[in-house]
């Protein structure tokens, strides 16, 4: 049986969502938690479909992998899927903030030499005019530790200005 397509209205105020976002920043720290992570996505994607932001993680995921392999061959398919699925998503969603933030932050960490600087940049000043232009939606829909976590992100590149960081924190506090 195929997975239906979700709108994902509902999954922002499921507090499985918010688990499974906390266990991918956990993952981000220690490889321990990637599993506990993926698996809490997987039945995310079972219950809401292939909404565009399961699948960002699940990309993002595999980044993680991809970061935490040895084997080189492992690690370089890893890589290329989180590469092709992000930017696939990014091209069909480019609206969507947390794509861009997970995108974002995956190539804004890429050595340089990887080519992704431009998309990372793109990326960081989108997020930032879709967090100053629609701050009553986010601030309903997503977490404030979420939209803590992506300021600090964004505050932490250096390449947002120190206004627009000033006014991301105005509007959604911290």
């Amino acid at each position: 049986m195929a997975a239906q397509v979700g709108t994902g209205t509902d999954i922002y105020g499921d507090t499985a969502y918010t688990q499974a976002q906390r266990l991918y920043f956990a993952a981000v720290q220690a490889e321990t938690y990637v599993d506990k992570a993926v698996a809490a996505f997987q039945t995310l994607k079972r219950r809401y479909g292939e909404v565009p932001v399961i699948q960002a993680y699940l990309y993002g995921l595999l980044a993680l992998q991809a970061r935490y392999a040895f084997n080189p061959f492992k690690k370089a398919a890893y890589f290329q899927q989180a590469v092709a699925g992000l930017d696939s998503l990014v091209n069909r969603y480019p609206s969507d903030p947390e794509v861009r933030f997970l995108r974002g932050t995956f190539y804004f960490y890429l050595p340089s030499f990887l080519g992704k600087r431009a998309e990372a940049q793109k990326d960081i000043s989108e997020l930032t005019d879709l967090l100053l232009r629609y701050s009553p939606a986010y601030r309903a829909k997503y977490h404030p530790e979420i939209l803590k976590a992506i300021i600090d992100f964004l505050a932490g590149t250096g390449w947002v200005a120190k206004e627009k960081i000033a006014a991301l924190r105005k509007l959604y506090g911290g």
